[in-house]
């Protein structure tokens, strides 16, 4: 089956500017860029419309869309993204490695290219309680399948650096396999940094302003400009895509299935940087190019004879990307129809909450500190504060954490920046053992949620004290396997209710998630305590 796409302009990614010619498409290879008008079975009028690479997400959960990886693929599609590697520590940090092999095969039901980055670092320190663990063996074992690209975010820097066994072993492993090996560097500089580095990282995601980017160019690292939920990069840091023109990709990390559908996926980093004035031969390069060079996906990479005809039209103007239409494999994605997944669900996922209805909260270990949350950010800030537990016209909160896999572990702490006024939320996704956490203003409400997560089998959960919303998440506490539509539905009428008591965060169930994260500075709430991220040790 011949198609050509006639007057379309093409990006030369080694010369940095568009030309416009005619693309010949044969049985889903690029045959022929020409300027001649071949005989085909179709044709494509694209007079001023543009034809690049598909867009490739270099670093995803895909669990933070609560979809499966088939359905979160056949959403991404629609806007672009026709590539994602995704590190699915979350799932396995909950099931393991039988965890991840599910969603090795369940992936394979969506007609999105999906890889896999293995992840290295499950739980990512001691000094929380997850649900299984990944030893070298099993590492080892998944980076030898065909399915994954690299070795997945380095999170325990310290154990990188320090050369622990597990990592260097990983590493070797996977640099002997040809494998990408993924950074997790927040605030890493100097020395540590070079050490972090020529331990074999390649990459980072975690870094947001300018100066912390060209700092990990500098040292060697690829960097992927991470758009999320409730991590956005600075609008300065941009400007290094023109610096660094083969250095820099694009990813999204974690972004919730609203804000995709809203906002779009890779999209909407490509759209960010066109409107911040970054040229849009440069921008698609980030987008499409280096990334899918990067993670050894060449045939996929340029708009070439030889290469896969897996590619978007489009109508770019020096402030938009407006997608017209997909190809895969030479086929309109119009034209395919969703494949059914009928992959068993492992038992350890379908019953993973390990834990009774709670009457009581722990008591706070250290009443003097206090988490602060910046909106747009992971990285929190250590307080002290003296005032009682709750203070809300301060905006003192509570934050607490409920261990879930049945060793009962519980704590709790004083939070600021969610500006409640009443009630309380809940979810068991919490980065990345994920217990579950919760934050509200009062014993009594915190209460409320909690258990009403542990009756649905994990998901999200708020209450005004008076209204219940919530959305079960019956695989793992993490993923459901509802329609994406129901799905919305759901997290909108939540974050609806959640804005209503008063949060005045883009992104509060995103930004609750991560405040159990350990390796994110800088002050951090586990299952076990308060947690001092920069010195790597409980208060």
């Amino acid at each position: 089956m011949k198609t050509l796409f006639e007057n379309v302009f093409i990006p030369d990614f080694d010369k940095n500017v568009f030309f416009k010619s005619n693309v010949l498409i044969n049985n889903g290879v690029i045959a022929e860029i020409t300027d001649s008008k071949p005989y085909a079975h179709e044709y494509y009028k694209g007079a001023g419309l543009y034809i690049t690479p598909g867009f490739i997400d270099c670093h995803v959960h895909t669990e933070s869309s609560h979809l499966t990886p088939s359905a979160f693929g056949d959403v991404v599609l629609k806007h672009g993204t026709l590539h994602v590697v995704t590190d699915n520590h979350e799932i396995a940090n909950v099931g393991g490695m039988g965890a991840v092999e599910y969603f090795m095969d369940e992936a394979k039901h969506s007609f999105c290219n999906i890889k896999f980055a293995v992840p290295s670092c499950v739980p990512a320190t001691p000094f929380a309680t997850s649900g299984a663990q990944l030893g070298i063996d099993e590492i080892s074992s998944l980076l030898e399948k065909e399915e994954t690209v690299s070795l997945g975010e380095m999170m325990n820097n310290p154990g990188v650096i320090q050369g622990e066994e597990k990592f260097v072993v990983s590493i070797a492993k996977a640099k002997a396999l040809g494998k990408v090996i993924n950074g997790h560097a927040p605030g890493l500089s100097g020395e540590d940094l070079l050490k972090y580095v020529a331990a074999g990282v390649m990459d980072d995601h975690e870094s947001e302003s300018y100066h912390d980017i060209k700092t990990k160019l500098e040292a060697g690292l690829k960097i992927f400009l991470r758009e999320g939920s409730a991590e956005h990069t600075d609008n300065k840091a941009y400007e290094l895509i023109n610096e660094y023109p083969d250095d820099i990709m694009f990813c999204t990390d974690d972004k919730s299935l609203n804000h995709i559908l809203r906002g779009g996926h890779i999209s909407y980093n490509v759209n960010k940087a066109l409107k911040l004035g970054i040229p849009p031969v440069n921008v698609l390069k980030a987008a499409s190019r280096n990334g899918l060079k990067y993670y050894g996906l060449d045939r996929y990479s340029e708009i070439k004879p030889g290469m896969y005809a897996s590619f978007i039209i489009a109508d770019i103007s020096s402030k938009s990307f407006e997608i017209k239409d997909i190809y895969i494999d030479g086929k309109n994605l119009s034209h395919f129809s969703q494949k059914n997944s009928h992959t068993p669900i492992p038992e350890k996922l379908q019953n993973s909450m390990n834990i009774v209805n709670q009457s009581e909260i722990p008591q706070m270990n250290n009443e003097q500190a206090c988490i602060r949350v910046k909106d747009g950010s992971l990285i929190t800030e250590h307080l002290v504060d003296s005032s009682k537990t709750y203070d809300l016209e301060n905006d003192i909160l509570k934050l607490c954490v409920f261990e879930r896999y049945g060793y009962g572990n519980r704590t709790s702490c004083k939070i600021n920046g969610f500006n409640l006024k009443r009630g309380a939320f809940a979810s068991s996704i919490a980065h990345d053992c994920h217990n579950i956490v919760a934050v509200g203003t009062s014993d009594e409400s915190i209460l409320k949620v909690v258990n009403s997560v542990i009756d649905n089998g994990g998901g999200l959960a708020v209450s005004d004290d008076n209204s219940l919303f919530t959305l079960p998440l019956e695989i793992g506490g993490l993923v459901t396997s509802k329609a994406p539509e129901a799905v919305v539905e759901s997290l909108e009428r939540i974050n609806e209710q959640i804005a209503e008591m008063g949060c005045t965060l883009t992104d509060p169930l995103g930004t609750l998630s991560f405040m159990a994260l350990e390796v994110i500075p800088h002050l951090k709430l586990t299952d076990k305590g308060l947690f001092d991220v920069d010195n790597f040790r409980f208060l």
